[in-house]
Formats: C-alpha cells, structure tokens, sequence
C-alpha cells in the first residue's frame, strides 16, 4: 500500500481528506452522496513532504480522477503515469526508513521535522543539502550541481533531492532515499556547521572533477565526506539487503573511503545504534571514528582495532 500519504476529495466546495494506513487503505471523516474528485497530497503523516511545501500546496499533487462517494481504489505500478509512480515508491521507501529508526528496530535519530523531499526527473544524482533545516551553502555551488533546476532549489529550499531519470525500479529508488535520509539523520545529531563542510566539499568535488562524485579524497574537509558517506552508504545497503535478500550489496565500495568497515563491525555484533552513536561532530576522521566506537564499546576493542586495520 502507498503508507501514510494524504487522500483529499471534494464535491464543490466540500472537502475532506486523511492518511492512508500502511496499507495503503483510508477512511474520511464526511460523507458525500456524490462523485468526488481524488488527490494524493504527498504531505506523510510521518512527518516529510515530497515536493512543493506553501500555505496553500503543502506537497506535490496526483490527481486519481473522479469516482464515486464509496472511495476510490488504485493499483500503482512502473506503467502508471511515472511522476504518480516515482513519488509513491519514494514515499513509500521513506515511509519505511522513518518506521525503521524507532527503538524497537535500528534505534537511530529520526531525520528532523518537516524534511522536503524533491524529486528531479532529468537527473540521476541525489543530495542531502539540508537547505530547508538551515544548512548554508555557496548557492553558485548549488546551481552548478543541480544546473537547470537551481531556480528551483533557491526558491523552495529542498532538504533532500532525489534524482530518478531512467530510475524506474523499486529497489533502485529505495536504496537512493534510505541513502540520503541516512544522511539526514547523521545531520540531525551533528547540525550544520559539520554539514556545511560535509556538503561543500561533496558539491564542489564533484562540479570541479567534472562530475567524479566525491572527488578523490584530498581536498579540505574530505573527512567530513569520508564518514558521512561511509555511514549512508551503509545503512542503505543495509535496510536492502534486509528488504531484498540476496547477496550484501556493495554500495559504496569502489571509492576512495570504506562503507564496509560498518558492515564487518555490524556482522562483529556493533549495533547500526552503536555506530551511530559514535558518529558525533567529533568523527571526522577514521582514527576519531575508531576512538569514539571504542569508547562506547570497550568490550570489543580488540575488534574494532582490527577491521580498522585493514583498511589503512
């Protein structure tokens, strides 16, 4: 079911609207005698938005036509209209990660409140720039990145982008939105002055490289990238594999920084709680990420010193 996405109906001007369950099923609060037109508002009532976020457009809009006061019922799939079907699987997936952080599963922070989720359709690469929450950018850097769709980006402030052009599979967009909410939960717990150098150095690596994502590892505040990048990419391949089963996947492994010293330490019985807690303003480097990991896992020390061995 698409889980926790606004339903709006209105004859004339009577309206009434709700989420639906994770089922996908919903219920409005009035009644009608009339055909309705439907919409799917995709404002989620676990707290994100995908798309436009104003007084009066509080997030993208799908129209499902009209039909009758008994409801309206859809079956969503790669050949629905693609903007309806991209946005239901990033809501979906996202809905998915936020129900996945409570204490009961991961037990990670929750990115924070009112996080906008924006979709580009002629793009493939995706950002979590953080824009909406406070995180201030060189804006030229910006339009360099995102080219055509700066204006955009400027006006509305998106905390997250998703780039989908020739994404058309579930899983592929579901690893690409558990990845960059990863991301927003890291920026949850170390705020903005980590993230500004975190996404500078992300941007402007890859516009001066001439689209080489990530750079090569040298430049100012590569740390910073270094570890953020290690921990979403992680935590994604993660929550796939736990999807999807199969093979681990190996998101991540061919640059120039380690994701896979998370996995090894998760398979070495270190929580994704664990490692998160380690990931605090300080663990912008791989020795400060080690000490940190020690500190709240003496228990394990010899481990750790280990896998992070391998890998310098």
């Amino acid at each position: 079911g698409v889980a926790g996405v606004r339903v709006s109906c209105n004859s004339f001007v009577k309206f009434s609207h709700c989420h639906t369950d994770e089922q996908g099923y919903y219920e409005m609060s009035k009644s009608f005698s009339a055909n309705l037109r439907y919409r799917l508002v995709f404002e989620n009532e676990k707290g994100f938005s995908i798309g436009f976020n104003m007084v009066l457009v509080p997030a993208s809009v799908s129209t499902l036509g009209s039909a009758g006061p008994e409801g309206v019922n859809m079956t969503v799939t790669r050949s629905s209209e693609s903007k309806l079907y991209k946005r239901c699987v990033v809501n979906n997936a996202a809905y998915d990660y936020y129900s996945r952080c409570q204490p009961d599963d991961m037990n990670i922070a929750l990115p924070p409140k009112d996080v906008r989720i924006w979709l580009f359709h002629k793009l493939r690469a995706s950002s979590a720039a953080m824009l909406h929450h406070g995180a201030v950018l060189d804006m030229d850097v910006v339009a360099s990145f995102l080219g055509d769709y700066s204006p955009l980006v400027k006006l509305f402030m998106p905390d997250i982008t998703i780039g989908v052009e020739n994404q058309n599979d579930y899983r592929t967009i579901y690893a690409s939105v558990c990845h960059e909410l990863a991301h927003a939960s890291h920026f949850a717990k170390v705020g903005t002055s980590f993230w500004n150098k975190y996404i500078i150095y992300v941007l402007k690596s890859f516009v001066t490289s001439s689209g080489v994502t990530y750079g090569d590892g040298s430049g100012a505040d590569a740390g910073y990238c270094e570890i953020g990048e290690m921990w979403a990419y992680y935590l994604s391949a993660k929550m796939y594999h736990e999807r999807y089963g199969g093979d681990y996947p190996s998101f991540g492994t061919t640059f120039w920084f380690y994701p896979q010293i998370f996995r090894y330490l998760d398979e070495k019985g270190i929580s994704a709680w664990e490692i998160f807690y380690a990931l605090d303003s300080t663990a912008v480097s791989l020795d400060e990420l080690e000490r940190n990991l020690i500190r709240g896992n003496p228990d394990k020390s010899s481990v750790i010193e280990q896998i992070f061995d391998r890998y310098r």
